[in-house]
This record gives C-alpha cells, sequence and structure tokens, in this order.
C-alpha cells in the first residue's frame, strides 16, 4: 500500500506538527520523485490575538529545535522571536542560583515565541506567530490551507479504499478524499474523541490540565526584573511539579504545570507565595491586563495511533512528558512522513517505521522521566537539603559537584538531553558521595531546629 504519484494527504491540524508533516513529506515526495498534494485542514488563525490565534504553549523553542528546523532549511524570522534567552534562574525556598549553559566555550540559543499573535489584550503588532510563520512555511512548500475544522471521518473496511472527511459547516462545509490522513491536532481538540470511537484501537494519551498566564509588564520592568533569564522555581509546594517565569519582550508567561490538574484557586496560592510576590511586577493582578488559559498535556502515549491510511503524530500521539514538545512534533512528523512517502502507508508501515521508533526514543525515555519527576516530588518537600545543595552550589562555583550539578539542572529546566541521561548523570557515585556530608549536614541542623 504506496503513495503514488498524484497521492492525496489531507492532514487535521496546521500547529507544529501538521506543518513539520507537510514540509517533511512534500521535501521526500520530491526526493522519491513522486508527486503529492497536501491539504492541511485548520480552525484557528495564528494571525489572530488571545484564544482564536493561541495554540496555548509556553513557547520556548529549544536549541536542539532550532537546530533541527535549520538543517531543513527552515529560519525562524526575527519578527518571530519575542526574546533570546541567555540563562535559568532555579529559585528554591531560602536560595537562587543562575545556571549557566554547561558546554563552553559555544553558546546556547533558547528563544521565545508566541503560538498565535500574543494575548488578547495586546495593545501592539506582534507581527508573526510561530504557528503562523510554519503554516506559512507549508503553504510555500506547496501545501494548501483549509481554515475550516474537520468535522467527521469515514474510514472504509476495504483498505484499498480512500479516506473521506468532512469540513466546514454550512456554505463552507465540503468534502475531501485522501490516500493518507494525518491527525495533528493535538490533545486539546475535540477531534480526538471522534478518533477514539472509530474502531481502530486508537486511545488517547491521559492528561493533565496545565496553567499559563499571560501579562504585559512592558520591556523595561522585564529587563529589571528578569533580564534574558527564565525563572524556574522549586518551592516545596505538593501541587505543583513545575513553575517558570518566562519573558517575552514586554511580555511576560507564567506557566504551571501540577501533579493534577491545575485551576484558579492553586493559580492563587502559587502567585501569594511570598517569593513569588517579590518578583511579581506592579499591576500584574490587572484583570484587564491578563490572559489566562488551563490547557492540556499527554503525560503517557496514545495507543495504537495508526491503522491503514490514517497516522495520529504530535502530542496526540506520542511526546515527551512534560518537556519540549514543538521537539516531539518534529520527531513524530519526521518519523511518519518517511515511513508514508519512503515505506508505505499500511497499518503494519506505521507501526513498524513511525510507532516502534518513536516508541523507543520518546516512550521509553519518558519511563526515565517519570522517576525523575517522583524523586523531585520527593525531594523538592525536603525544603532544608535543596536550599543546602543550592547553597553550596552558590559558595562553591568552581568545583567538580557544582559542574555536574549545573549541567544536570540545565539539561532538567531545558530539556537539551534525555531523560535517561540526565538521571544516571544525576546518580553518578561521585556526586552522591561528595554530596553526602551537606546533605547529612542539613538534616542535623533540621534535628536541631526542631
Amino acid at each position: 500500500m504506496h503513495l503514488k504519484n498524484g497521492a492525496k494527504i489531507a492532514v487535521i491540524g496546521g500547529g507544529p506538527a501538521g506543518s513539520f508533516f507537510a514540509h517533511l513529506a512534500l521535501t521526500y515526495a520530491k526526493q522519491s520523485g513522486i508527486k503529492v498534494s497536501v491539504t492541511i485542514f485548520e480552525k484557528k488563525h495564528f494571525d489572530k490575538k488571545g484564544a482564536p490565534g493561541c495554540n496555548m504553549s509556553a513557547g520556548v523553542l529549544s536549541e536542539a529545535l532550532l537546530d533541527k528546523l535549520s538543517e531543513q532549511h527552515i529560519h525562524l524570522p526575527p519578527a518571530c522571536i519575542q526574546q533570546e534567552i541567555e540563562g535559568y534562574f532555579l529559585q528554591v525556598p531560602e536560595y537562587s542560583i543562575p545556571l549557566h549553559y554547561p558546554y563552553p566555550p559555544h553558546k546556547t540559543r533558547i528563544v521565545t515565541v508566541f503560538r498565535g499573535s500574543g494575548p488578547r489584550f495586546a495593545n501592539c503588532d506582534i507581527t508573526s506567530s510561530f504557528d503562523h510563520f510554519l503554516l506559512e512555511h507549508a503553504r510555500k512548500a506547496g501545501a494548501d490551507i483549509i481554515l475550516h475544522p474537520v468535522t467527521s471521518l469515514e474510514i472504509p473496511g476495504n483498505p484499498n479504499d480512500l479516506i473521506k472527511l468532512t469540513y466546514g459547516e454550512g456554505a463552507s462545509k465540503g468534502e475531501y478524499t485522501a490516500d493518507l490522513v494525518v491527525g495533528a491536532c493535538g490533545v486539546n481538540s475535540d477531534t480526538l474523541s471522534e478518533l477514539n470511537k472509530m474502531g481502530f484501537g486508537y486511545i488517547p494519551p491521559k492528561t493533565i490540565r496545565t496553567c499559563i498566564v499571560d501579562i504585559c509588564p512592558t520591556k523595561t520592568v522585564n529587563d529589571a526584573l528578569y533580564g534574558n533569564n527564565i525563572y524556574v522555581f522549586s518551592l516545596g509546594l505538593k501541587f505543583i511539579r513545575f513553575a517558570a517565569f518566562i519573558p517575552k519582550g514586554a511580555f511576560l508567561t507564567i506557566c504551571l504545570v501540577g501533579k493534577k490538574d491545575m485551576d484558579k484557586a492553586q493559580l492563587n496560592t502559587f502567585l501569594n507565595q511570598p517569593k513569588i510576590q517579590k518578583m511579581l511586577p506592579e499591576g500584574w493582578d490587572d484583570s484587564k491586563k491578563r490572559c489566562i488559559c488551563f490547557p492540556s498535556i499527554p503525560i503517557n502515549h496514545a495507543r495504537h495511533p495508526y491503522t491503514n491510511r490514517l497516522v495520529v503524530i504530535g502530542d496526540a500521539g506520542i511526546s515527551r512528558t512534560y518537556k519540549n514538545g514543538i521537539d516531539s512534533a518534529f520527531t513524530t512528523a519526521q518519523l511518519a512522513a518517511k515511513t508514508a512517502i519512503e515505506r508505505g502507508v499500511s497499518e503494519k508501515d506505521f507501526e513498524e517505521g513511525y510507532f516502534r521508533p518513536a516508541e523507543k526514543l520518546l516512550g521509553r525515555d519518558n519511563i526515565y522521566g517519570g522517576i525523575i519527576l517522583t524523586a523531585n516530588d520527593i525531594i523538592s518537600r525536603q525544603k532544608h537539603v535543596v536550599s543546602s545543595h543550592i547553597k553550596y552550589m552558590s559558595e562553591h562555583p568552581d568545583t567538580w559537584e557544582t559542574k555536574w550539578m549545573n549541567e544536570v539542572l540545565w539539561n532538567t529546566v531545558t530539556g537539551n538531553a534525555t531523560y535517561k541521561d540526565i538521571f544516571f548523570k544525576s546518580i553518578h557515585p561521585r556526586l552522591l558521595l561528595s554530596l553526602f556530608p551537606v546533605t547529612l549536614y542539613s538534616f542535623t541542623k533540621k534535628s536541631k531546629t526542631w
């Protein structure tokens, strides 16, 4: 079951996964000497402010992703970049410490972007959102764009027959018949429940609700408070796994990820922490200049995200837990596109060419990620231990132990290394042995305060 000249590919979702797939499928098809048409269906307008254009994301692009885009000749224009990030600051209950790129003399490149055209209250033009740029890049590469949602899919019983989909409503309603359908709609889409009902074995990933807040302190205030740094918080709060302040030019994005679904009460509890209050810009609580959303993220991967002539990619398929969702979207799009063009579009083709490699690369690594996150939950509640380690790093910046811990923490917050690599570096015998006296002292000090 192969794609031939004139084959039609429908991509449901015009976010990063869908745009990456379109670009890569057209590239691989050209290299293979076949001509295919790709049509992307997307209901959002990524050049609009607020909910109509936003894809609800923290909007941090890693160096690894930017390198992959450059290899594909996808070059992010300056208009897309809100701010270039030079480093991270880790804030624990009693101390804060800068985290540096651990591999000099090379300098890292991390940038912050908006997935739509900025918050609803923005009174300035954000000339190009990241998702809008990618979708336009896919269009220039040869993809057609239909700005209407897909409303239904019909998968035929005979695998040799094509898939029919319906899109739009009313006067804009239409039908499209495809040799291949690619589900790139993301875990926040209603399309997942439809795929789940279709009987080919697809079970969507389990998700939790996160919280993202956008405010506008002005660039002058941002520069004074945060500089070109992302601030990451580990304050020992039981309900939070990850919290960050992400500067974006004149704007600031606050991102919270918990063990369970986040809500406004948990957001307010976090924002009212004394350490957080000191770092919030004046006027942060002005409801007219604040955007809040609670998007879902996957905490495991989908089951059986493929069948004959249909494949599900991005975070609706398989993604790295909690980190680098856009990077994972590129990885899954690349594997699926290469499989479809060079191998075939049967269920077996996608199982062997797409899902098994993605599961090996991302799914197995997530096992180590789960161990790291669980350990972090336990350790972060031992505030005296965390503070003693961070204090040691601050007071002994040039020791092997500090440099090693900096590398572990840097890769943890940026996602620049696999969870497996981070796990084994964090339990290095020399590191554990060297930190034992510091850890023991912290427990001794705590017992004296009881």
